[in-house]
């Protein structure tokens, strides 16, 4: 795994984590409702992954013949 890639998931699930906790104390505080809670977590989760598979930073991809090739 590229050094950028692990700085890149790292940040994210950081992100997602603070966002996550926060939304948490909202739901506690002014709704109060263990099913808005349960979606709230679904939905912190999936847009996470969602937003991983989207930006996250690949590795060029070659051909199988280029990948034998020197410069």
């Amino acid at each position: 795994m590229k050094k950028r890639a692990a700085k890149f998931i790292l940040a994210l699930t950081t992100l997602s984590a603070i966002i996550w906790i926060i939304g948490e104390l909202l739901i506690g505080e002014f709704i109060n409702n263990w099913w808005v809670s349960v979606a709230w977590a679904v939905l912190v989760l999936v847009g996470c992954c969602t937003y991983s598979l989207i930006f996250c930073p690949r590795a060029p991809y070659s051909d199988k013949n280029d990948a034998h090739k020197e410069d």
